[in-house]
């Protein structure tokens, strides 16, 4: 294993941490650098912040896109709720 990253790693790890998959771009740097297990996840935090800083409306579109799926599965939940009672109480 290399203690190195290259440019791909950064670019793969990156990619993960911009999808909101923090876990994945921690196994990733852990694979490509053979460090442990907290100081894979203290760079890969690093690196997070470092991305969101350079550029932010990436990281809001992401967050925005996650929110709207949430209220979505949300109110889907309490419809289909509401048909059930609706139904088995007529």
């Amino acid at each position: 294993m290399a203690n190195e990253l290259t440019p791909e790693h950064l670019t793969t790890i990156g990619n993960a941490v911009y999808s909101g998959n923090k876990i994945e771009a921690i196994k990733l740097y852990r694979t490509a650098t053979g460090k442990d297990l907290k100081d894979s996840k203290d760079a890969v935090e690093k690196l997070a912040a470092d991305l969101a800083a350079r550029n932010p409306a990436r990281f809001a579109r992401q967050r925005r896109q996650s929110g709207s799926l949430a209220t979505l599965v949300f109110w889907g939940a309490i419809v289909a709720l509401i048909v059930y009672f609706a139904v088995k109480w007529a």
